[in-house]
């Protein structure tokens, strides 16, 4: 089977089996993150205090860190959880929002990535850089730094090298890579740059098929993918009507999308070599 019908293969088999998602995120998108695991099928639960956090994640197929909306006591919740999470075997995603913004929230980054074993980093290419070291012109949550397609393969690969995971870094072109992989994966609509919270349900997905699929790549092709149909899918049905119709209309392709008819609304091209940063 290719990489493309196994991933959408991956999104029926989520929906029969249902895990059940562990999300530490924010409260600007929690409500978009909680039903979106909802509508493609997984069992979402959201506990952000550092006194149950672990307890809570005991129960979980996967794990999904958020630091959004940070502070100390989520922070420790975090690493309580991911902690955990390694215990148990289960993946853990990052999603770094606007890591470069503040000292705090890089450091916060640079514990996390140094304490927990990370199965997929889910970022824009400016919070990719500058985990990666990589002067950027500016830092946070809409980002646009000058690097090329080009040189984004480059930091994608070398960021997976380095972390010993797979990245899954968002933008016109998706770029998917661990560590001897990298895709490109081409969909969506510019529409979703427009509705927040559209990256942190792309982290909370990556978690739902994370949670089903031992390959990381594959999980995270599922995930972008879904997110690529959706878009497209919400722009046919409610583009015209505005951003507060295409929103919920994102919602609505996420649960109705199935591997059947996921396919036609992205494409994913492997890239067999990527230049040293």
């Amino acid at each position: 089977m290719d990489l493309t019908s196994a991933a959408c293969v991956l999104t029926d088999t989520v929906r029969t089996h249902a895990p059940i998602i562990h999300c530490i995120t924010n409260l600007v998108t929690i409500n978009d993150c909680a039903n979106a695991l909802l509508a493609v099928g997984t069992s979402p639960i959201m506990a952000d205090a550092p006194e149950e956090s672990d307890d809570i994640t005991a129960h979980a197929h996967a794990l999904v860190l958020n630091i959004g909306q940070l502070s100390p006591r989520k922070l420790e919740a975090m690493l309580r959880s991911g902690r955990q999470a390694n215990r148990m075997g289960i993946p853990v995603i990052l999603d770094p929002v606007g890591v470069g913004a503040s000292a705090f929230r890089t450091q916060a980054v640079r514990q996390l990535l140094e304490q927990l074993s990370v199965s997929i980093l889910r970022c824009n290419r400016a919070e990719a850089a500058c985990i990666y070291g990589l002067p950027i012109e500016k830092a946070g949550i809409d980002s646009q730094d000058t690097l090329s397609i080009s040189d984004s393969d480059s930091l994608a690969h070398a960021l997976a090298v380095r972390l010993s995971c797979t990245i899954a870094m968002t933008g016109e072109t998706d770029v998917i890579a661990d560590t001897d992989r990298l895709y490109h994966l081409h969909g969506g609509h510019e529409m979703l740059s427009r509705v927040t919270g559209m990256g942190c349900v792309s982290s909370a997905l990556c978690g739902a098929y994370a949670a089903a699929c031992a390959d990381s790549p594959t999980a995270a092709i599922a995930a972008l993918g879904m997110m690529a149909g959706a878009g497209a899918l919400a722009s046919e049905q409610a583009g015209t009507r505005g951003t507060g119709s295409f929103h919920i209309a994102v919602l609505d392709a996420l649960s109705t999308l199935d591997a059947s008819t996921l396919r036609s609304y992205f494409t994913l091209t492997e890239v067999h070599h990527a230049q040293p940063i």
